[in-house]
């Protein structure tokens, strides 16, 4: 984790808000520079660490002019409430004593990580293949769902909508890839040690890998349920 120089903090600066109460004692106030490592050196602190994810913080400008009474212990800080852990938020800088005082700290948080986009146009309903994707290194705070880091988590799923090249494959741009459609013909079966018994049946549902689906038994008629199999079969129970 590292800080960096607040020129992108430009849009920050003057968004200070002071709350004291009581008076200060004499002419001895309190350096700004701790109010802003008390804010830095929180932030290092409570922000979660995650393999892979560069973490940025920039601190913004306190008024020079700013006047507080030197705080007798080292201040304290908090998030200000409804502050967010990404992006453009506010600490909050505390003093008990000998004057009680709060101070709003304008910072920026910025994560930075490997994302999985794609490396070329892709279509709908496509299996997504290796040299159909890659990495690149994006700003996490500006990703409104889910996405991957790996990409050996989605190569094998399916496309849900058309992609073009270095668009960001979210957890809402990819699916299972249904092995089975609705009204297919497939096989059932059930085993157990030293017995496997095969039946024909007509799938009720689409399913991919894993999932639970209903199934007629094109033989009794009757309705079952059971897990889709890579084959494309589908497994029951006894």
């Amino acid at each position: 984790m590292r800080d960096r120089k607040p020129g992108l903090l430009r849009g920050l600066t003057g968004l200070v808000l002071v709350i004291a109460v009581g008076t200060a004692c004499g002419e001895e106030y309190e350096p700004l520079e701790r109010i802003l490592t008390t804010a830095r050196d929180f932030l290092s602190a409570t922000l979660t660490h995650t393999n892979g994810v560069e973490t940025h913080i920039e601190i913004g400008r306190l008024d020079s002019r700013l006047r507080l009474a030197r705080c007798a212990q080292p201040p304290s800080a908090q998030l200000a409430p409804g502050a967010r852990t990404q992006g453009n938020t506010t600490v909050n800088v505390k003093c008990a004593e000998p004057v009680s005082w709060s101070i709003f700290v304008p910072v920026s948080i910025e994560r930075h990580a490997q994302i999985v986009v794609a490396a070329r146009a892709l279509t709908r309903h496509q299996v997504i293949r290796p040299e159909d994707i890659r990495l690149e290194h994006q700003d996490t705070g500006q990703l409104s769902s889910g996405y991957f880091s790996d990409p050996s988590d989605i190569v094998g799923m399916e496309v849900k909508r058309r992609l073009m090249p270095g668009q960001i494959l979210g957890t809402a741009h990819v699916a299972p890839r249904q092995l089975i459609e609705r009204g297919q013909a497939v096989t059932l079966y059930a085993a157990r040690p030293g017995l496997t018994v095969r039946m024909k049946g007509e799938a009720l549902e689409s399913g991919a890998e894993g999932q639970r689906i209903r199934v007629r038994n094109r033989s009794s008629k009757r309705i079952v349920e059971g897990h889709v199999e890579p084959s494309g079969a589908v497994r029951v129970a006894f």
